[in-house]
């Protein structure tokens, strides 16, 4: 008693389903029919008819009342090829797949369930559901709900207490099976027992997935032949108890109902004037069998660049407990999906297709006025990548090449394009997994895996990738000219390429040995400052080139007569004015004067033997003058600087070649003897 109550009767008062006598009426020509299933417009129909022993499948149209003739569907009937028995055609909630049963070649008992779907070829080949639906037995009369997420049938399962009337068919058990998450199907159980009373045939669901309709032999009132019974679920493994439709009752075998618009449908085998026959009938649906009341949700959904139409999959969930009520399809074709929803309730539909992105909505049934869903669903199937390239040390963006690789196809990669100073831009395909890689000259590549399969929301997504530099160590010798012996200094080490500057005290050049971690590739300016009575030392290395990894540093030691060439001191062509380019070098012989006040210098200008000799020697002394004119204006006292112009007579090399005349264009400070100036001083006190 306990059993009975929580698990199928909500014992109330059902009235039995007979508000006004009517006739059945009559649907179609066809005298034996096995089978049939029609949509929910009631203008299109499969039937099973017999062909030379065997059921085969047929589609027919309804045009001005009347119903087309019937056409086989042989890419079903002869996909295994001829003898097969094909019956219990079952549409579901659209029209757009067809259930059936079959015992083609590879069913795993006799009849097996099999599906096909409908697109504007036709039906497709037969589909088969494998275990656990089918089995050993024979599986037949196949229902699915509208979201798919629930299948109805029978199963084959003899039952030696009951005895049923003679010329009725075999007696079978309804099932049904619930689809798991991973959208694989649950074990098959059976319905309850005062549904499955002792001899069942054929089983719909309707529109609203919980009512359904079935054909049973009632053993203490009706017992005589099969009749149509309807039931609902009114919780989970709850139903009514099951009440005959009076007006489709009848002394013959009444199998195969189904609910269609406002009508139920079924199969009648009697005889009439010693001929039997298997007609399909309609009756009125009574209202108390009527299904719950539906809205249905409907749009399309198409690719956001194109409009063209997407095949993707809606799930409907239950927002407060996220348990998905069904699986629903648009449209390959059309893109449109219609969504049949119980009333009252609210849901949350998750839009899907592994190559685009993912979309989401609300449908509220809650109140009178019904929120359903979108008109339109645009989903994009690419996405645009902009990533952000960079030095991981001083975090200036870099020019880089930046390549994406397909992970499962490594022969397919998309190429970044720089459309600002670091920043690239890549446009990917939705649905499958990259590698991001990027690369630039003097830095170690990087990458990071970027995945764009499952739920993609967002048509662009911005990241970062760092470089780390690659350094090579460089040392640094400093050492007196003469004595080679190594000497402190202070070094001052300038990357030219970007913003980094590394200085060595001379505290940590003591024995005139340091070494420093440089960026290969850079480009790098050296200044030593030797101690007190040492001249500096000035060189640009390019790391590009450079192969030694070492910089010898040979400071001359301050003494009279001592002539040290100063670098990078440029004039214009003819001209004695200095260029932008020649104080970083002045600027180091202010220093050097600063740090030496007994020193006096003389400013040497040399040119080649290009043009007269006289204007050479007064172009020499311009200049001469203008640096001495530099050092001046930098703090340098005017007693310990003097200008000369030498013109062409002291060349360094012979004037042979362009290069040697480049050496010979020099401006030189000549050390005046320091000891003189000093014992002057020293004379004076």
């Amino acid at each position: 008693m306990l059993k009975g109550f929580l698990f199928f009767l909500l014992t109330f008062s059902f009235s039995i389903l007979c508000a006004q006598e009517q006739t059945p009426q009559k649907v179609g020509p066809w005298e034996q029919v096995s089978g049939f299933s029609i949509n929910q417009d009631e203008n299109y129909m499969i039937i099973s008819l017999m062909v030379l022993g065997k059921n085969q499948l047929f589609e027919t149209t309804l045009n001005n009342e009347i119903w087309s003739e019937p056409k086989p569907i042989e890419t079903i009937n002869k996909h295994f090829g001829e003898g097969f028995d094909v019956s219990g055609p079952s549409l579901n909630y659209n029209g757009e797949i067809l259930f059936f049963h079959a015992d083609f070649d590879n069913s795993l008992g006799g009849y097996d369930i099999y599906y096909s779907k409908r697109s504007s070829d036709g039906w497709s080949a037969p589909i088969h559901l494998e275990a656990p639906i089918n089995s050993q037995e024979n599986e037949m009369y196949p229902s699915i709900s509208p979201g798919k997420e629930r299948i109805f049938f029978t199963r084959s399962a003899p039952n030696p207490d009951f005895k049923k009337p003679r010329d009725t068919p075999e007696c079978q058990k309804l099932f049904s099976a619930i689809k798991n998450i991973d959208e694989s199907w649950g074990t098959p159980l059976p319905l309850h027992d005062q549904i499955n009373r002792g001899c069942e045939k054929s089983i719909s669901v309707a529109n609203d997935g919980r009512t359904i309709v079935f054909a049973s032999i009632d053993e203490e009132n009706h017992k005589d032949s099969y009749n149509i019974y309807f039931t609902r679920e009114i919780l989970e493994n709850s139903w009514l108890e099951p009440t005959i439709i009076e007006s489709a009752a009848s002394d013959g075998t009444n199998i195969a109902p189904q609910i269609a618009g406002n009508s139920i449908y079924f199969l009648r085998k009697a005889s009439e004037r010693r001929q039997d026959y298997s007609r399909i009938y309609k009756v009125d649906l009574p209202s108390n069998a009527a299904p719950l009341k539906t809205y249905t949700s409907k749009g399309k959904v198409l690719i956001q660049n194109t409009k063209k139409p997407i095949n993707a999959s809606l799930t409907v969930f239950d927002p407060t407990t996220l348990k998905e009520l069904g699986y629903y399809e648009s449209n390959a074709e059309t893109g449109t999906y219609e969504l049949p929803l119980l009333d009252g309730r609210n849901y949350i539909v998750d839009v899907r297709n592994n190559k685009y992105s993912f979309a989401s909505f609300m449908v509220d049934l809650r109140e009178d006025e019904k929120v359903l869903g979108p008109e339109l669903i645009e989903l994009f199937d690419e996405i645009n990548l902009q990533l952000t390239v960079y030095d991981s040390e001083t975090f200036r963006p870099l020019e880089a090449k930046v390549e994406v690789q397909d992970a499962s196809d490594k022969s397919k990669s998309y190429k970044g394009e720089m459309i600002a100073e670091g920043l690239y831009s890549i446009t990917l395909p939705i649905g499958k997994s990259y590698v991001v890689k990027g690369s630039s000259a003097g830095f170690e590549s990087n990458q990071f895996d970027f995945k764009l399969e499952g739920d993609v929301i967002f048509s662009r997504f911005e990241r970062n990738m760092d470089l780390k530099p690659v350094r090579k160590t460089f040392e640094i010798t400093v050492s007196d000219s003469e004595t080679e012996e190594g000497v402190a200094a202070e070094v001052l080490i300038t990357n030219l390429s970007r913003d980094e500057v590394i200085i060595f005290s001379a505290e940590d050049v003591k024995d005139g040995k340091v070494s420093a971690m440089l960026r290969e590739g850079d480009e790098y300016e050296f200044t030593v400052r030797g101690a007190q009575g040492y001249s500096f030392y000035n060189q640009v290395v390019d790391l590009k080139e450079e192969e030694s990894g070492e910089l010898k540093a040979e400071l001359v030691s301050l003494k009279a007569k001592t002539s040290i060439r100063l670098n990078n001191i440029n004039f214009d062509s003819n001209s004695a004015e200095l260029s932008s380019e020649s104080f970083p070098e002045l600027n180091r012989v202010v220093e050097l004067i600063f740090d030496n006040p007994d020193l006096t210098l003389e400013i040497s200008a040399h040119t080649d033997n290009v043009g007269n000799a006289g204007f050479n020697m007064l172009l020499s002394e311009r200049r001469a003058q203008s640096v001495v004119n530099y050092l001046l204006e930098h703090g340098v006292p005017e007693d310990q600087i003097v200008a000369k112009g030498y013109g062409l007579t002291q060349p360094m090399v012979p004037n042979t070649s362009d290069e040697n005349k480049a050496l010979n264009r020099r401006v030189e400070f000549k050390i005046l003897d320091v000891e003189e100036k000093q014992d002057e001083e020293n004379l004076s006190s």
